[in-house]
Formats: C-alpha cells, structure tokens, sequence
C-alpha cells in the first residue's frame, strides 16, 4: 500500500512538473511572441474568411469567394482578396458588357502575383494599357485574373472547364511557367499530391481524380508533420507544438531542396532518354492541346505565354553562364525553344517573354525577378518585371488585335 501511495506521489510530482513546464513555456512563447500558425488542412473545415480552400473538387485546393488575408511572404506587404468568383482579381460580373473584350490569363504563382499589390500586378497593367489601344478605345477591355499559386498545366484546364466560361472570354491565355508546371504534371516528379493528373489511355489523356481520397498526411511527406495528427484546434492553440511543428518543416525542407536540387533544374534540359521527363512533357503538350481544342470550340481565340525564370534573365551574364555550364546545356531556352515549336505545328501562338526580358536586363543592369525580404534576383516577378511584362504584353495583344481587326 505505502509503495502504491509512493508511486501516486511520484506520478502526480512528475505530471504537475509537466504541466508547469508546458505553462511556462507557453506563456513564455507567448511574451516572445513567437507563434507559428498552422496552415489549414486539406480535411478541415472551410472558413469563408481565409483566402484558399483545400477540399476543390476538381483542383485541389483553390480561392474562396470573397476570402482574405494579409500577406507577409516574399515580395511586398499587402492584403489579399479573392473576389467572389474566389480569384485574386478585380470584381468581374458573368454578364459580359456589350461590346467588351475579355481576355482571361490562366497560369499559377506568376500569374496570381501574390508578391505584389493587385494594381502592380501585370494583369492589370494589360488591362489599363490595352485600353488604350486605338483599334480597342471604344470597347470596354478586361483582363480576368484565373491565376492560382501552384497550379500545374492539369489544374489550369480544369479552372477553364469549371470557372472561366462563366466569364465568356474572348482570347484565352496560358502563361506556362516551365520551371514548375512540367513537374506539376508529373506525379513521380511532383511532391504534392493534392491536384488531379492526366495520363494517357489508349492514345487518349484521360484524367486521374484519385487525389480526392487523399488523407491529409499523404498530400505531401515535406509538408507534413507527425504534430498534424493531433486535433488541429489544439496545435492552432499551442505555441509549443507550433515550434516542434516548424523545426520538423523546416528540417523536411533542407531535404526536400537536397532531394529535389536536380529535378528543380532539369526543365532546362533536353529530356532526351529521361523517361519521366518525357513523358511529362508528353502530357503537358497534349494539355496545351486539349486546351485549344476546348477554347476553339467554345468560339474564342487561344494562345500561349511563356514565362520567364530567374536564371534565364539574370543581368549578370558571369553568374548565368556558370549556371549554363554546370547544366551542360547550350543555352537556358529549351523549354521556350521547344513550345515555339510545338506551338508552330500545332497552329498555336506562342510569344516567350524570356528574351526581351533578358535583353532588357542585359541593357540596363535591372533585375526584374526577386525582392528585399527573399532571394535576390531570383523567384517572382517583381514590381519592374510585372511592369515590364505587362508593357510588353499589352503591346503585342495591341498589335494582333491591330492585324486582326485590319482585315
């Protein structure tokens, strides 16, 4: 009985122990205001207010119709506000305006340009400065915003299929980043697993749903840690399985750059006898094509717009070429090359930005990728890229829209 009591006392010292040291460690956290925040989970409930949800049925993950944030990562400070069609985008209405001309841009990161404020982003600047376009002065222009961070080619088709048409566009645009939306395409090349896939079945791309039946843990093993399997409230409220959560990430993220150092460079290469390669280039072509086959049917026009990477343009032509020749490639255009091809064979536009940025940053010494509070010159647009791509842009459509209504 005495080594019963002995024992209750020794587990009730160890457990009130415990728990005082999980008290002050909260507390303590908290007075240091050290917080890392979960992201929501792709099996949690939907909030209205949050800007993304992870239960799309056709996507994977997607915006919510009037969600908002403010966003702190790489680029400049500024709130975000899906509109109530859930798109980073001014508010559009389904009805079109007489007399209108809708241009709808599909892409992922670059497109939806969370690093920038809307107004900076080049969606805009095509839409104000094709306004101004002589043979288009009398029509109302818009310039709908589809783009969504993370989309492969595969998702992208689906927001056509399932959110664009309600728009009734005119001309519809694929910006095609190949840094990532090859790899996207890929389920042995892509790490998250939240997004439908398209393979080919008798000769014929058919489309891979299975991510519906994901559990939350098997979206993606970087993204994922072993706290997620507790409830969400309590993590949500726990500044100290916050931190075990963040140093479990972070580690799972030095692997994932160790893992993935040489599949995040190898869009530059010709895939050649690189069987996953080419298969994923074999699907994103066939998607580029089923995307044409789906605008030209509906009555609009299609084209495609290549995006540019950070190492493609970057102003110091030393620090590139080292990047060329450890790549063992002739040049830093084969994606760009090869949908210029592709895109004369099939009777698809396709305008690459890659070059005239490259030209630009050579002839005035500007980086047009990359921020303060994140890589410099490398990842996103910045303000001068997106103003540049955007002039540019708005430029070329002026002059098609010029040949075309000229004859």
């Amino acid at each position: 009985m005495k080594k019963l009591k002995n024992l209750a006392i020794n587990l009730g010292l160890t457990l009130s122990t415990l728990i005082f040291t999980i008290a002050i460690g909260e507390i303590g956290l908290r007075v240091g205001g050290i917080e890392h925040p979960p992201p929501p989970r792709m099996d949690a409930e939907v909030d209205e207010n949050t800007p993304y949800t992870f239960q799309d049925s056709y996507r994977g993950w997607g915006g919510n119709p009037n969600g908002k944030s403010f966003w702190t990562g790489e680029g400049i400070p500024s709130e975000i506000k899906m509109n109530s069609g859930g798109f980073r985008d001014y508010e559009r209405s389904k009805t079109k305006p007489e007399n209108g001309l809708r241009i709808a841009l599909l892409g992922d990161s670059f497109t939806e340009a969370l690093q920038v404020k809307l107004e900076d982003t080049h969606a805009a600047i095509i839409e104000e400065s094709l306004q101004q376009c002589p043979v288009l002065k009398d029509r109302k222009v818009e310039v709908m915003n589809f783009g969504v961070q993370g989309y492969g080619t595969a998702q992208q088709l689906m927001t056509l299929r399932h959110h664009v048409w309600d728009y009734s566009p005119d001309l519809v645009i694929l910006i095609f980043f190949a840094a990532n939306d090859l790899r996207n395409n890929s389920r042995t090349l892509e790490h998250d697993h939240l997004r439908p896939y398209f393979i080919y079945e008798d000769g014929q791309l058919v489309a891979d749903m299975s991510f519906r039946d994901l559990k939350f843990w098997q979206r993606d093993r970087y993204a994922f840690s072993l706290v997620d399997f507790l409830p969400f409230w309590l993590v949500e409220n726990s500044r100290i399985l916050q931190l075990i959560r963040k140093v479990d990430i972070d580690g799972k993220r030095r692997q994932y750059e160790k893992d993935y150092s040489e599949i995040n460079m190898a869009f530059y290469q010709d895939p050649k006898a690189n069987y996953d390669w080419e298969e994923t280039w074999k699907v994103t072509e066939g998607l580029i094509k089923l995307m044409r086959d789906e605008v030209y049917e509906k009555g609009a026009d299609f084209m495609v717009i290549t995006a540019s990477d950070s190492h493609q343009v970057l102003p110091d032509i030393q620090r590139r070429d080292g990047l060329r020749k450890s790549l063992n490639v002739p040049n830093l255009f084969y994606p760009d090359i090869r949908l210029k091809n592709f895109g004369k064979e099939e009777n698809i536009p396709v305008y690459t930005l890659a070059g005239p940025i490259w030209d630009e940053a050579k002839k005035t010494g500007k980086c047009f990728h990359g921020f303060d509070n994140a890589i410099p010159c490398g990842g996103h647009w910045n303000m001068a890229g997106h103003k540049f791509v955007g002039e540019i842009m708005a430029n070329y459509l002026c002059e098609r829209y010029t040949t075309l209504l000229s004859k």
